[in-house]
């Protein structure tokens, strides 16, 4: 036993020193260990120089060069902390000699610079309700315009589809409806109005700034009534030239085609339909089981379609100036064949400081060509989407004997046109050049006063091509000869801006104060060409050898405005921001024709105070802010106020029949008119929490619109053709809203999870004389109206008949009377039963009634990005909840009562021995099943994966052979899915018409959306 022990002691100094050796080993190797990367900003993908580089609990560190490449030993397991200015720090954990860090700008970061009317001011004194998104949060996606991609992302504000179709573009509304007129915002790039945003291109822009309240869009004055969106596009960095280039390619697919009967089918429903009305069969459906399938005129005009995107940046400069050049390609093909859009844009944006001066210029030019598809030939079949829901499957495509070469509609059908042959016979092409410029020079008088004259100008001129070729289609359309129309028009814009801008620092106050004077000229010129007759293949007007039509018209508009703003702030504690502007305006008589628009705010950063500082590890940061100001709103054609008169108008007189010279006046004068008022109150919070990683941004404010200026009916035989203009109404929008941002990581895992959500309620106070009611959306060719805006209820509320079950016996008819007379005489077991509302014993329109509003209840978007050493995920959703959407096409597809096609739904059609909520097929629909009614409205709630985008950044042993600095690929999916119980083609209905026509789907006249899988590269050396 002594001996074993003594040997079991001698061997314990051994193991120990093998192990010390073992641990020495371990930890030089360790130590050994170079860690070689790249940190660039997440914001816009460039590298970013001198982020200090430590190794966490040491001494030992490092900054990135200029390139953002840093090379640091360190020991395998140990943590790299990052930091910047600006940006969140992170910490990763060394698990191998390659590491990528993309770091995220600090959401607490109070000392960012957000962009506002006629200048900038930091977050911490931020008091007015803006909401903002960073160029680089608008991810490459495989869509043709950059506002589809901000759909949910900004509370408060709608982005609406206003199409499928390519280069249909969106439309945006900031704060619910606030005029019955034009309620699209002010839009400004680089300082500059311009009418859309929809073909810039994604990577031009480094922010958008969108202006909610009175307060931060009252500068704006008379055009800020429906709010301001300013877009400022990239500008040059100090530093060696920086080159991005981006390509996108995608494959497009209609997301939801519309479920209506083959051949076979609807001969059977067809057949039922006429023997139930007691009417002879149609010839072309006495024979169903012979006809098999037929033709799907959906699978005839839809395709899978390339989109793709080619853009190149270049950003540079010095110390004493810079610059930023880009260019960009987009090519999208419709869903729809025939159809597409290409874009070209080209952008220049330098700066110069010289001494006291800096001065600078921005060059936008962009040319466009969209090819559109033919519109209704006068049937009632609509567009060819449209006609390939409605167009009866037994009928073919072709015909080669017939004149076009096309087959059609024959027989005692409805003339629903054929699709391929509008889409091939009709050519429809737009053609735009638009030129944004904009110059401005600075000069600092003294330290603090700047000067600056800001010289804009745009132009933007549009051709209109529509070739109609000769045809016979079937014998319901037909067309003798070729004809060509053509239109031109041109919009200038001359913009002239003087301000003064004055900034003190005085012990702990700080005070911005602006002051300006800006005129603004707006000349448009229309002019219109057409010929009838023109040889086959030639598209000149002076070929046509048929009836010559021209016209033209021109309008000159003009705004000379005078502002001024004071913004204080004490102690970074107190806020305080006063504007007003003055406009004077061409479109109003001489007795109205300037406005004031005043605005007040006032902040309180509660988290600077000094009770609050026990509070800051809970709370980083949290201020409350209030407004009140006033907006205008001049969004009417011009010359209203005075009257119309049209020349020209010839007559004959006498027994000799001599013609005389004349005119007419055709639109009386309403020289009273004057500015809608929008007034706006506004309370907001901002707070971050858990160290500046969940920040959270909330408003609620109340907007009430006075002299809502309105188009007011007149009788025909008063002498006007058209309704006058006058100040008629007033209207009311309260709501909430809610932004939130959290920002973390977990070891190598960083992530981001934000969201946005919007609660708008819209009221009409006044409207008209008291008891005016505007009706709105008549849904079919057919049918009658579907909204009513009216004093008391909402904006374009639907009012409508309601339907209330379905009769399933005589008896159930014969129980539902008043007095003993039937309120329904002519129906039918299987008939719908219609509400009786006012209770006269008869259905009428007497008995519409409130059914729902086409504005949500609420708007949300929600999402995540998430990145993984080289990996990252980028996933967003978008809906809405509670509004309605009137199906205009399913009320065709669904009636039976018109001999064209149907939905498959009619296969479930209501039969003494089958009880279902389809009702009865009868031909002639004695009991008006197909009347505008609450049958057709549905929800148009709807949750939709918007885009779903997983990135790879190539490690850094590829970048280095090849000498790039950044190099990512992805694979994104554009809306990949909707959750919704709308059965057309989209919840997220496209129109741009009049408000009056909101929420209902015109379905004949559409064009669906596509769901979208891209692939991208983005490039940096």
């Amino acid at each position: 036993m002594p001996r074993s022990t003594t040997r079991s002691w001698k061997k314990i100094p051994l193991i120990t020193l093998l192990l010390a050796i073992l641990q020495v080993s371990s930890s030089y190797g360790q130590q050994q260990l170079t860690v070689t990367g790249t940190v660039t900003s997440k914001d816009d993908g460039l590298p970013l120089p001198g982020v200090a580089v430590s190794i966490k609990n040491t001494s030992q560190g490092i900054a990135t060069d200029a390139s953002g490449k840093f090379s640091i030993s360190a020991s395998k397991g140990s943590v790299l902390v990052f930091k910047a200015l600006g940006f969140t720090p992170q910490e990763v954990s060394v698990n191998d000699g390659l590491m990528n860090v993309v770091m995220e700008s600090s959401q607490s970061n109070l000392n960012e610079v957000v962009v506002i009317g006629y200048g900038t001011v930091k977050k911490k004194d931020l008091t007015g309700a803006i909401a903002n998104i960073k160029g680089a949060d608008i991810k490459a996606q495989g869509v043709s315009d950059v506002t589809r991609s901000l759909q949910g992302k900004l509370p408060g504000v709608t982005i609406e589809s206003a199409g499928g179709n390519p280069g249909s573009g969106t439309r945006i509304l900031i704060r619910g409806v606030g005029t019955l007129g034009n309620a699209a915002p002010l839009y400004i790039v680089d300082g500059v109005p311009v009418a859309s945003i929809n073909n810039l291109s994604q990577l031009d822009i480094q922010s958008v700034d969108v202006l909610k309240d009175a307060s931060a869009a009252a500068i704006y004055g008379s055009r800020a009534a429906n709010g301001v969106v300013l877009v400022t596009t990239r500008t040059g960095q100090n530093g060696k030239a920086v080159v991005q280039m981006n390509a996108n390619y995608g494959i497009q697919r209609i997301a939801h085609k519309l479920d209506v009967l083959d051949a076979q089918q609807w001969a059977k429903v067809s057949n039922t339909a006429h023997d139930a009305a007691g009417l002879p069969r149609l010839d072309i459906a006495r024979n169903p089981d012979s006809l098999g399938a037929g033709t799907d005129w959906q699978d005839a005009i839809y395709r899978t379609a390339p989109v793709q995107q080619y853009q190149l940046l270049v950003n540079g400069g010095n110390q004493y100036s810079n610059y930023s050049v880009s260019g960009s390609y987009t090519k999208q093909d419709g869903i729809v064949k025939v159809t597409g859009y290409d874009r070209y844009n080209l952008r220049v944006k330098s700066e110069t400081t010289k001494g006291r001066f800096r001065f600078g210029e921005t060059v936008l030019l962009t040319k466009e060509k969209t090819t559109n598809m033919a519109g209704g030939w006068g049937g009632q079949g609509g567009n060819p989407v449209g006609s390939a829901a409605k167009m009866i499957p037994v009928f073919q495509i072709y015909d080669t004997s017939a004149l076009g070469g096309y087959a059609g509609a024959y027989g005692p059908v409805v003339n629903v046109a054929n699709p391929i042959a509008q889409l091939n016979l009709e050519n429809i092409t737009k053609a735009s050049s638009s030129i944004l410029t904009n110059v401005f020079g600075e000069v600092t008088l003294i330290p603090g006063l700047v000067y600056k004259l800001n010289m804009g100008y745009t132009s933007n001129f549009i051709t209109n091509d529509d070739y109609y070729k000769r045809y016979v289609v079937g014998t319901l359309f037909t067309h003798p000869t070729n004809d060509l129309t053509q239109s031109k028009e041109q919009t200038n814009l001359l913009l002239l801006e003087n301000t003064l801008n004055y900034t003190k620092t005085l012990g702990k106050s700080n005070i911005q104060a602006l002051v300006g004077y800006t005129y603004q000229k707006t000349n448009y010129t229309y002019l219109l060409s057409a010929r009838t007759d023109l040889p086959d293949g030639l598209k000149n007007i002076d070929a046509g050898a048929g009836t010559s039509t021209t016209g033209g018209n021109s309008t000159e508009s003009s705004l000379l405005s005078t502002l001024g703003r004071v913004i204080y702030s004490y102690d970074d504690r107190y806020l305080l921001t006063a504007s007003i502007r003055r406009d004077g305006s061409s479109r109003f008589g001489s007795s109205n024709r300037y406005g004031s628009f005043p605005s007040v705010a006032l902040g309180w950063n509660i988290s600077n105070e000094r009770f609050f500082t026990s509070l800051n590890n809970a709370i980083s940061h949290l201020k409350l802010r209030g407004s009140y100001g006033v907006l205008g709103n001049q969004e009417i054609g011009d010359y209203q106020y005075s009257a119309a008169v049209a020349s020209n108008i010839n007559y004959v007189t006498g027994a000799d029949q001599q013609k005389w010279f004349g005119a007419i006046q055709t639109s009386f004068s309403s020289p009273n008119i004057k500015w809608e008022n929008t007034k706006t109150a506004n309370v907001g919070l901002d707070a971050g929490f858990l160290k500046g990683r969940l920040n959270i941004t909330a408003d609620y404010f109340i907007k009430t619109t006075d002299d809502v200026l309105l188009n007011v009916p007149i009788p025909g035989s008063a002498g006007s053709t058209a309704n006058p203009v006058v100040n008629a109404g007033r209207l009311r929008n309260n709501g909430f809203e809610l932004g939130f941002n959290y920002s973390d990581h977990a070891g190598e895992l960083n992530y981001s999870v934000f969201g946005a959500f919007s609660k708008v309620n819209n009221k009409v106070l006044e409207l008209g004389t008291g008891s005016q009611q505007i009706f709105g959306g008549q849904p079919t060719h057919h049918g009658a109206s579907s909204t009513l805006t009216e004093a008391g209820g909402p904006i374009t509320a639907f009012y409508l008949i309601k339907a209330d079950g379905i009769f399933n016996s005589q008896e159930e008819i014969d129980a539902y009377n008043k007095n003993g007379t039937l309120i329904q005489p002519n129906a039918a077991p299987g008939d719908i039963k219609f509400f009786d509302a006012n209770g006269d014993g008869q259905i009428s329109d007497e008995d519409k009634v409130y059914a729902g509003s086409p504005f949500p209840s609420f708007e949300y978007g929600f999402g995540i990005n998430a990145s993984f050493r080289n990996f990252d995920l980028n996933a967003y959703f978008q809906g809405t909840h509670g509004n309605k959407i009137y199906n205009g096409l399913r009320q065709d597809l669904e009636s039976m009562s018109l001999e064209f096609n149907y939905a498959t739904s009619t296969l479930n059609a209501w039969t003494p021995e089958k009880h279902t909520d389809i009702p009865r097929a009868v031909t002639n629909d004695p009991n008006f099943n197909d009347r505008t009614s609450t049958r057709f409205l549905e929800s148009g709630s709807y949750l939709r994966m918007k885009t779903l985008q997983i990135g790879y950044t190539i490690g850094d042993v590829l970048k280095s052979k090849f000498r790039i600095t950044s190099l990512r690929a992805y694979i994104s999916a554009d809306n990949l899915f909707t959750v919704t119980s709308y059965k057309g083609f989209n919840p997220d209905i496209g129109r741009t018409g009049s408000i009056f026509d909101r929420g209902v789907d015109y379905g004949h006249v559409a064009y669906p959306i596509a769901r979208t899988l891209s692939f991208g590269l983005q490039l940096t050396l």
